[in-house]
């Protein structure tokens, strides 16, 4: 049977790459056609892609966290019903090289760490392994010292050597080590907000006192599940959305406003490697509070444990720097949220106890009165507490 490299679909128009979600097969299994086989996220939306073949799955050529351009291989598999001119896939000698490289289209350079005089070596890096380069934050100084065995620089040869594991810098005081599955996805994320959101950014001050007294008072009456003072702020931002549902909205291809029943309310959490990964309160408006207590606790608990739940309909998303004595910032907005909401850390204002939020908004959607009308009543419903 034929072994043949399949390919990043093109799901859409305009679309030129991917993020690798999750891979739902292990090299030696069997792949049915039209059986979703991984996941992986647009612009647009997270969607499972179905595997165009039947067969035998060799090895995967990406990995969860990684970013593909559309076209790009993906993994490699023994099929029984494929030709090498199928759409999808790519026969070829060369590991991963699913797209033809033009010879007038090569650059050759000196690179490192062969036996030619002055230790350098001439080899061919194609204007696509260049520019994967770029996406993956390798300078032009550091491509020439990529290793490859076959005198061409590929993108899997990169793919390679950023898997490879921490390398002690010779004598220069430095260390390297690869960009984890939960920063990759990050990054790739920020990289499309920026590229897609304009954002604005608005501020107000809570009564933090009245957080804290409704806490207290929680705390007594559900002892076996206490909240904490930023599970009830949490609640009255939840709570504000059902009166504003531009913060239950997304916004498709700036052409149609898909306006949500109830909010998916994202909660940013650290892990204990640094990552940032975000836990989601599903329909958190229409929760009770012991449920929104419960479910919080729970989906963060799974976030530390490595799990990002935000999808592309986690329309806000919530940032909470109480315990780290920080108390203004300017959060910032990562799509597909339609906002972003930085809560502080308490501090001492004309006699009571207070915190600043600041919410980041896509102002293609979110207009400013409605920025403002927003955060109002999230402070009506903390007063409310009282």
């Amino acid at each position: 049977m034929p072994v043949i490299d399949i390919l990043v679909p093109q799901m859409g128009e305009g679309l030129q790459e991917v993020l690798v979600v999750e891979l739902f097969k292990k090299p030696g299994e069997r792949i049915e056609r039209d059986e979703p086989f991984y996941s992986m996220e647009t612009d647009k939306a997270t969607m499972e892609v179905e595997c165009p073949h039947e067969g035998v799955l060799v090895e995967w050529l990406a990995s969860e966290g990684d970013t593909l351009d559309i076209g790009a291989p993906v993994c490699r598999m023994e099929v029984e019903d494929a030709a090498p001119t199928d759409p999808g896939t790519h026969s070829g000698t060369h590991p991963g090289s699913s797209l033809a490289d033009p010879p007038l289209d090569q650059e050759r350079v000196d690179g490192s760490g062969s036996d030619q005089p002055g230790g350098f070596d001439l080899r061919t890096i194609p204007p696509r392994t260049r520019a994967y380069a770029k996406e993956k934050g390798i300078t032009d100084e550091a491509l020439v010292t990529i290793p490859t065995a076959s005198g061409k620089l590929m993108p899997e040869d990169i793919d390679v050597f950023l898997k490879a594991p921490v390398r002690e810098g010779a004598g220069a005081g430095f260390t390297e080590r690869p960009v984890s599955a939960q920063d990759k996805t990050f990054i790739y994320r920020l990289k499309r907000s920026a590229e897609q959101v304009i954002p604005a950014t608005a501020k107000r001050q809570l009564d933090w006192g009245v957080v804290r007294a409704y806490a207290d008072k929680k705390k007594a009456e559900l002892a076996d599940n206490p909240p904490s003072a930023f599970n009830c702020v949490a609640y009255a931002i939840a709570k504000a959305t059902a009166e504003h549902p531009k913060f239950r909205s997304t916004l498709l291809r700036e052409e149609v406003i898909r306006e949500h029943s109830h909010v998916n309310l994202g909660i940013a959490v650290a892990m204990q490697t640094g990552e940032l990964v975000v836990a989601v309160v599903s329909a958190a408006d229409a929760l009770s509070f012991e449920d929104f207590v419960a479910q919080s606790k729970t989906n963060i608990g799974i976030a530390r444990g490595g799990r990002d739940q935000a999808t592309e309909s986690t329309q806000l998303v919530l940032t909470y720097m109480g315990p780290y004595e920080i108390i203004d910032a300017v959060p910032v907005l990562v799509a597909p949220a339609v906002a972003v909401l930085f809560i502080g850390s308490p501090f001492e204002q004309g006699g009571k106890q207070v915190v600043n939020i600041v919410l980041t908004f896509d102002h293609r959607l979110v207009h400013g009165v409605e920025a403002a009308e927003f955060l109002r009543t999230i402070a009506r419903n903390v007063e409310s507490l009282a």
